[in-house]
């Protein structure tokens, strides 16, 4: 669907990641990836659109930057070159999180595949986009 919904503007979609590259890229963050970031990972490894200039970041361009990840979260998205950034994190309860990086300390949802269907409706400005659900939900 994100294809489909880009190909006018431009998107470019990265070759699937392999079952290494992800156990690489876990030891990396300290925890491994929750299903459905897997299923991402392993479909392909992350997407550029030139709409907005937002990318699913590929795995190995992920860990280039230290400022990128951490002891249980990473950066997994990014617009307008790193202008703003959403992350998952793992709490200290085990669950998963999705966060904005210019607000941190708010989860936005703990799926990847609600997280893609705000862009695929409203890509990162348009109404049921991903800035428009920040203010859904009070992050902004």
């Amino acid at each position: 669907m994100i294809v489909n919904k880009h190909l006018d503007e431009g998107i470019t979609i990265n070759a699937p990641a392999t079952l290494s590259d992800i156990s690489d890229f876990e030891m990396h963050i300290g925890f491994s990836l929750p299903t459905d970031f897997r299923e991402f990972y392993l479909t392909c490894n992350g997407f550029g659109c030139n709409e907005d200039t937002f990318n699913m970041t590929p795995l190995e361009d992920i860990l280039l930057y230290e400022q990128n990840f951490g002891n249980n979260w990473f950066y997994f998205s990014e617009y307008m070159i790193y202008s703003d950034m959403w992350g998952l994190r793992r709490t200290t309860t085990g669950q998963f999180e999705i966060f904005n990086g210019s607000y941190p300390d708010k989860s936005m949802t703990s799926s990847l595949t609600e997280f893609l269907q705000r862009f695929i409706t409203g890509n990162v400005f348009e109404i049921g986009g991903l800035y428009d659900w920040h203010d859904e939900l009070g992050v902004k």
